[in-house]
């Protein structure tokens, strides 16, 4: 148009350019052209609008470029044209284009962003999804190796079908979810429910499928289908229990006051198999009279402060039965606040229980007025209880005597075997042996006991029949006194020196065994032909003597006619100031043996574990130091000392690191007194100090704080640091007694006032009574 207007208004040339015009009028076309792709801008309004104006202007200044060669135009406005026209064109399409190209990076750095947030989204759900294009997997997120071992990379670009067991084809015949079975890379077997979509993946259909492991929730669902089974069956259970233990429950609504009886509840109130229909102010009134109004005040006062309760009761309802109640609110505050209530018939086992209290109380008349002690202990030999014989007969109060262990009333020779009659005792379950008891005032009478082992709810006790057999000691005695001369004539005896070399043996020894003198004396005791049919056992029966200082047992001997005999054979260990002198061996006939023991034990003075002197020469000892000092008017102290500690010692680290804690204490104490002070072990724990030519006091506070700061130092035995006490009671002659047994009998007192007031401390017995007056 504007081309013709110009022919028409400034005429056509008669010599036409061509070399120009065709040129130009290709370019022309061109931006024509471009001006028809140009509208696919449309959906970017602010490029497009621009670009197009700008395209019409460079195509209006084109058309008037191109009508200057065909035309006798102006040159002034052919620079109008250009500068007004086509160059603000230009210049509008150049700013267009622009923003188109900003535009499209723009979208493309959302579209990346839009991607990275999807593949993160993708990537971070727990389930496993894949994208299937051509039959071929496209995608897999990796959540596919936490779940089936996988890589993405490993099922990229395989057929679904070697990896689910499905092709594409399949999934999309299931247009709803489905479940399905896949095996893990270890063969493991999953169930996943699997969700498939349709979708457009790089610019083709493709298949979505998101496989969610569904496996732990059906466990889980079978799980509850299962205890909903057990529970109905418990519950089921649980009725029949009601019957058969005849429990019942009762509930009671306060807001609406409903009230109902269980099943069970109508059989124990109502009667076996009937019915009734009750509201609670008449259940109240199947209560017996007299226990009626403790039944509405317990239950008044459970609704009223929302107390739970227990109470026993008597009803009259079709005859008298005795009934337990227990009750709690339960829905506390709410609108479903109920009482309820558990109810159990306990009518025979009432019954049952008033027969156990008859049978109990004859027992008891038969145990209370028996002739014979009956003491009855735990399976460690603890009182726990007595009859009014052992309290008569034994001169303890029944306080007193349940404070200590059987074996205390026994003789102090037969304390050592007790653990082993306890042992025997419970392995058997009875044993009958005879002892000399010892009474309160230190006495001893002979004993015949009978133990046996009887067991309540579980718990094993003893029970100790003592019978005095005092008058038949007597009589045996007055047998043994008129054979004494035949028993000795059947022993034989050997003396030794402390290595074992025989010095001595007697002529009832050769006339048992045919050895003289010259075959015997001289030699090792451990290589007498003698004891050569059992030669390694004697060896560690010799050790074992001279670790521990006697033994005595039943051992086979070689006469010198090469007959072996048994022999009853004891061996002890003879000391003087605590040290071994000799060593006595003994050979007797079995029968002997109790006689055997008893010389033995005289010979013995020195308590084989620590080598101090032990309680039989601490009571001739201290007889003799009291007899002194009454003569001479002098004073002597006697400490009781009782170690704090030491049985958490033997029970954490063991006997033999109790044992060793004993020796050293010993030690300790023998080195904190005076070289003319005595001191001894009377049993376990217990060790005595008496002190001689005591002034004052002081003197003995001196020595009593020494003692506590010795035994309180740690003791360091097999790598271990060991820390004990010591309560010590004091009693003082002539201050606090003139006779040995009460004398005695303070200290230990004092002892047991120190042990019972804080422990690891000293008490004089005259503080304990001026504190009384």
């Amino acid at each position: 148009m504007i081309i013709v207007f110009n022919i028409y208004h400034f005429g056509l040339r008669d010599n036409i350019d061509y070399s120009i015009l065709v040129p130009n009028s290709i370019i022309i076309l061109a931006i024509i052209t471009a001006y028809y792709f140009i509208q696919r801008l449309k959906d970017i309004p602010e490029v497009y609008y621009k670009v197009n104006l700008g395209f019409i202007l460079i195509i209006v200044g084109q058309a008037n470029f191109i009508s200057y060669f065909l035309t006798y135009e102006d040159l002034h406005y052919l620079f109008f044209s250009e500068m007004v026209i086509k160059l603000p064109g230009v210049i509008l399409t150049i700013i267009a284009f622009y923003q188109w190209i900003r535009n499209k990076e723009k979208k493309e750095e959302i579209l990346k962003e839009s991607e990275e947030k999807w593949q993160s989204i993708v990537e971070g759900v727990n389930e496993i999804i894949l994208i299937l294009q051509e039959n071929k997997i496209k995608y897999a997120n990796a959540k596919i190796k936490d779940i089936l071992g996988f890589t993405p990379e490993e099922i990229k670009d395989k057929n679904p079908y070697q990896i689910i067991g499905l092709n594409v084809d399949q999934i999309i015949e299931n247009e709803k979810d489905f479940q399905i079975k896949l095996k893990t890379k270890t063969g493991q077997e999953r169930i996943f429910e699997v969700n498939p979509s349709v979708i457009t993946y790089e610019g083709k259909p493709a298949i979505l499928g998101i496989f969610r492991d569904i496996t732990n929730r059906l466990y889980r669902e079978r799980q509850l289908r299962e205890a909903i089974e057990k529970l109905k069956e418990t519950k089921e259970k649980l009725y029949e229990a009601q019957k058969l233990a005849r429990l019942g429950y009762w509930e009671y609504e306060p807001q609406t006051l409903s009230f109902s009886l269980s099943d069970e509840a109508q059989n124990i109130f109502c009667g076996e198999n009937k019915r009734c229909t009750f509201n609670f102010n008449e259940f109240l009134e199947l209560v017996s009279q007299e226990d009626r109004k403790k039944v509405f005040e317990v239950r008044l006062e459970a609704i009223k402060y929302k107390k739970s309760y227990e109470i026993e009761y008597r009803i009259n309802y079709g005859g008298e039965k005795i009934i337990k109640e227990k009750a709690k609110i339960i829905h506390k505050n709410t609108s479903k606040e109920k009482l309820i209530g558990i109810v159990y018939d306990i009518t025979e086992i009432h019954r049952a229980y008033q027969k156990i209290l008859e049978s109990e109380e004859r027992y008891r008349n038969l145990f209370e007025y028996s002739n014979d002690i009956i003491i009855i202990t735990d399976i460690k030999g603890n009182i726990i209880d007595t009859n009014q014989r052992a309290t008569y007969k034994l001169g303890y109060s029944k306080f007193d005597i349940k404070i200590l262990n059987v074996q205390e009333l026994f003789s102090d020779s037969f304390k050592k075997h007790f653990k082993y009659l306890l042992i025997k005792l419970l392995d058997t379950g009875h044993s009958r042996f005879e002892v000399n008891v010892k009474k309160s005032d230190n006495t001893l009478f002979p004993a015949e006991i009978s133990a046996s082992v009887f067991t309540i709810k579980n718990n094993k006790y003893i029970q100790f029949l003592i019978r005095d057999i005092t008058e038949r000691k007597i009589a045996e005695k007055e047998l043994k006194l008129a054979s004494m001369v035949f028993e000795n004539a059947l022993e034989g005896i050997i003396i030794t020196d402390t290595t074992g070399k025989v010095l001595r043996i007697n002529r009832e020894l050769e006339e048992l065994t045919g050895f003289n003198k010259k075959d015997l004396i001289g030699t090792d005791i451990t290589f007498l032909p003698l004891f050569r049919a059992k030669h390694k056992e004697f060896q560690r029966i010799w050790e074992l003597v001279k670790r521990k200082g006697k033994w005595q047992g039943e051992l086979i001997a070689l006469k010198k006619n090469s007959e072996v005999f048994p022999v009853w054979l004891s061996l002890i260990q003879v000391k003087t100031e605590g040290k071994p002198t000799n060593y006595i061996a003994m050979i007797t006939d079995i029968t002997l043996r109790k006689h055997k023991e008893k010389t033995l034990e005289n010979l013995a003075y020195y308590d084989t574990l620590t080598g101090i002197p032990n309680r039989t020469y601490f009571f001739i000892k201290l007889k003799s130091m009291v007899q002194d000092a009454l003569r001479k008017g002098e004073k002597i102290a006697l400490l009781f000392i009782d170690l704090d500690g030491f049985k958490e010692v033997n029970d954490t680290y063991g006997h033999e690191i109790g044992d060793k804690l004993l020796i050293e204490v010993a030690k300790r104490l023998k080195r904190s007194v005076r070289r003319d002070d005595f001191v001894a072990r009377l049993a376990g724990d217990e060790f005595v100090v008496v002190l001689k030519d005591v002034y004052s006091k002081e003197d003995i506070t001196n020595i009593a704080h020494k003692l506590l700061k010795n035994i309180d130092e740690p003791f360091l035995i097999n790598g271990y640091r060991i820390h004990v006490g010591a309560s010590i009671g004091i009693s003082i002659l002539p201050d606090d007694a003139f006779e040995l047994e009460t004398l005695i009998k303070h200290a230990d007192r004092a002892m047991y006032h120190s042990k019972f007031t804080g422990k690891n401390k000293y008490t004089f017995y005259s503080d304990i009574t001026n504190n009384i007056f």
